[in-house]
C-alpha cells in the first residue's frame, strides 16, 4: 500500500472512531433524545472533548504537520463577506437580548470545541489526505459531502429525521465556505473560529429567540422552517464559490 492509499485508510478510521465519539457520547450524556440546543447549553460536552483529544493523539502519532496550524493571509479579502453573517447574528442577540450567563457560557465552551474538532477533522486530517491523491476540486467535495453526511447522524440525538436531512444539506454548504476559507487564508486557524462563532452565534439567536417568544413551537415543520438552514448560507456558499474559482489553476501554478 502506498503512503499516500495508507493515509486515506488511517484518516478515514479516525473518522469513524470520531463519528462514534461524538453521537454514541451525544447520546450517553443526554440519556435519550435531545435538542441540539440543549445539547451545548446544559452543561461541558465531554464527547467534543474527547474528539478533540482523538485528533490532537492522531496528530501526534502519525506526524501530519501538513495541516495549516499557522499565521493566516489574506484575511481582510477572505473574511469581510463572511463576517457580516456575524454582525448580522449579534445585531439579532442585541435586540432579544442574551440569554442565561450560564447558557452563554456553555454555548460559547461546547462550540469552540466543535469547531476545533470539525475543522481539524474534515479541512484538517481528511482534506489533507484526499489532497494528495487526487486532485484538488475532488478533494473539497468528497471532504465537503463527509461533512453533510455525518450531520443526518444528528437524527440519533434529536429523533427528527427532515431537520437532520436538512442540516446535512446545510453543513456541506458550509464545508465548501470552510474550505474556501482555508485555502485563500492559508491557515485552518480562520476557519476553526469562524466556525465557531458561526454555531456560537445562531445557538444563542435560537436561545434568545426562544426566551422572548418570538419562536414557533419545536414541533413547527412549516416549509420556510425546513428550508431556512439551506437558504441561510446560500449567501456565503456563492462568495466561497468566487474565491475558489481559480483553486485548480493556482494550484497547478503552484506545484510548476
Amino acid at each position: 500500500m502506498t503512503p499516500t492509499k495508507r493515509r486515506i485508510g488511517i484518516s478515514l478510521g479516525i473518522y469513524l472512531v470520531w463519528i462514534a465519539i461524538t453521537m454514541l457520547g451525544a447520546r450517553f450524556l443526554v440519556g435519550g433524545e435531545s435538542s441540539l440546543d440543549e445539547l451545548v447549553s446544559r452543561g461541558i460536552g465531554w464527547h467534543f472533548v474527547a474528539a478533540v483529544a482523538l485528533l490532537f493523539a492522531a496528530i501526534v502519532i502519525f506526524r501530519w504537520h501538513d495541516l495549516n496550524f499557522r499565521r493566516p493571509h489574506s484575511l481582510l479579502r477572505v473574511m469581510w463577506f463572511p463576517s457580516l453573517y456575524l454582525l448580522f447574528f449579534a445585531g439579532v442577540i442585541a435586540i432579544f437580548g442574551l440569554p442565561p450567563l450560564s447558557v452563554v457560557v456553555f454555548v460559547a465552551l461546547n462550540t469552540l470545541l466543535v469547531g476545533i474538532s470539525e475543522e481539524v477533522m474534515f479541512r484538517g486530517v481528511l482534506f489533507r489526505a484526499f489532497d494528495k491523491a487526487m486532485a484538488i476540486w475532488p478533494a473539497i467535495l468528497i471532504t465537503s459531502v463527509l461533512f453533510g453526511a455525518v450531520h443526518i447522524l444528528n437524527v440519533f440525538i434529536t429523533g427528527e429525521l427532515v431537520p437532520a436531512l436538512m442540516q446535512a444539506v446545510a453543513a456541506t454548504m458550509s464545508g465548501i465556505v470552510f474550505m474556501a476559507i482555508l485555502l485563500r487564508t492559508g491557515s485552518i486557524c480562520p476557519a476553526i473560529v469562524y466556525h465557531f462563532l458561526w454555531d456560537c452565534l445562531l445557538f444563542l439567536v435560537g436561545s434568545a429567540a426562544h426566551n422572548s417568544g418570538e419562536v414557533a413551537a419545536s414541533g413547527d415543520t412549516t416549509a420556510m422552517s425546513l428550508a431556512l438552514p439551506i437558504l441561510l448560507p446560500l449567501p456565503n456558499l456563492i462568495f466561497a464559490l468566487i474565491l475558489l474559482r481559480h483553486v485548480g489553476r493556482d494550484r497547478n501554478s503552484t506545484a510548476s
